[in-house]
């Protein structure tokens, strides 16, 4: 039941009740029917009534002339003056304290006894998890045009990203272009210092390193602690190799040492620009490239094709129809004048078709696998973020106009 604190502490208070009925009061009439009798005075008889001595006549010492002995003069014998007998003091007969006769005691007259508690609510801001894009491009003298391809399409490719509202880094492993075939990225993502600095933290990182033909994969084991800083835990990991020579790691040691390297970067994915067959550009068939995207579900671009737009084009989008919504979500500041109790919070989820539902708050990420549905703080003592349970992350992101609503004010609701 979602009950507010200070409305359950006014209802405990409210049916303590006061005034018990008179423990000697059958609850029987002492006096007459009421009726006239032959002398125009009311009264069945016209015996004199019993001398009590306090001259209302009733015989019962009270006072107040209605014979039922508790001085409010109902007639009832339970002393609040409201005739119903039940010494509550709300005139409905069911003992609860409040006037609306379902017995609950909660006033609103539904008889579940949960009083509607002053709730107010806030929209979570519901975000796509962030990205972190590594490029590595070989420097090698083949790779002249390739290199200004990259160049030319990397600002296209980054502001597609960005329209698409995801938080994303994108790390660049290459030279400069007084370095063999090297690179600098003019703004909106590079820095606006080329060509000798582009960089542009903490979206855009340029790690500084000449990449040789058969290389690509093992200089990126290489210069994990330069380009590391970029890379955030709970980010989608994307690898992208523009080479036109094979690489001298196969793609199951790559991909071991990678791994290796974090446990967050297990679940990376890997696409390439490379030779596919053994066109007029080939210095080298790019096999170890083609079995990481094969295992690791990347774009495959075709360098023979010589055209790198459509390619760009095409990483963009794997790139956001691949990230999913966040389950993680920043609690909101509560309203003016209210100050955050973690018990005092629930989480409704809405379709976007004018759905919603309230969901359960279970203890921990381990607790999910007891509930249906559920969230968790990320820290229960001092909670500054929510997270939606698996099962309940997968229905948000499913609704394609659905919300979060954190709202506060009411008991947590907790699962049955």
């Amino acid at each position: 039941m979602k009950r507010n604190a200070a409305v359950l502490a006014l209802a405990l208070t409210a049916s303590g009740g006061c005034g018990d009925n008179d423990p000697n009061d059958t609850g029987e009439s002492r006096y007459s029917n009421g009726s006239l009798g032959a002398d125009g005075e009311t009264g069945a008889s016209d015996e004199a009534a019993p001398s009590d001595g306090d001259g209302d006549g009733d015989g019962d010492g009270d006072g107040d002339g209605d014979g039922d002995g508790d001085g409010d003069g109902d007639g009832d014998g339970d002393g609040d003056a409201d005739g119903d007998g039940d010494a509550d003091g709300d005139g409905d007969a069911d003992g609860d304290g409040d006037p609306d006769g379902d017995g609950d005691g909660d006033g609103d007259g539904d008889g579940d006894g949960d009083a509607e508690c002053p709730e107010v609510s806030e929209a979570a801001d519901i975000v796509a998890v962030p990205v972190d894009i590594i490029f590595i491009v070989d420097n090698s003298g083949s790779m002249t045009a390739e290199a200004g391809f990259v160049q030319a399409e990397m600002n296209g490719f980054s502001s597609q990203i960005e329209m698409s509202g995801i938080d994303y880094h994108v790390v660049l492993i290459s030279s400069y272009p007084n370095n063999g075939n090297g690179i600098c990225i003019d703004p909106p993502l590079g820095g606006g210092g080329c060509p000798n600095d582009d960089e542009d933290l903490p979206v855009y990182r340029h790690v500084n390193d000449l990449v040789g033909s058969h290389d690509a994969l093992i200089t990126i084991i290489q210069t994990h602690e330069q380009w590391e800083p970029s890379i955030r835990e709970d980010s989608i990991k994307h690898i992208v190799v523009v080479t036109d020579d094979e690489s001298g790691l196969t793609a199951n040691a790559f991909d071991t040492q990678f791994k290796a390297l974090d446990p967050a970067y297990e679940d990376y994915v890997f696409h390439a620009i490379v030779c596919p067959w053994d066109c007029l550009q080939a210095a080298g068939i790019g096999q170890n490239y083609m079995d990481l995207i094969n295992q690791k579900g990347g774009v495959l671009g075709d360098l023979c094709a010589q055209d790198f737009q459509p390619v760009f084009d095409e990483l963009a989008d794997a790139v956001i129809q691949g990230t999913p919504l966040s389950c993680k979500f920043d609690i909101p500041e509560p309203p003016m004048g209210m100050i955050l109790d973690p018990e005092l919070v629930n989480v409704e989820l809405t379709d976007g078709n004018n759905g919603a539902e309230v969901i359960p708050k279970v203890s921990d990420e381990l607790d999910c696998m007891n509930s249906p549905e559920g969230w968790y703080y990320n820290n229960p003592n001092d909670p500054i973020a929510i997270y939606l349970c698996p099962q309940t992350c997968n229905k948000a992101q499913s609704y394609a106009e659905g919300t979060l609503n954190v709202k506060f004010g009411c008991e947590s609701l907790i699962p049955q």
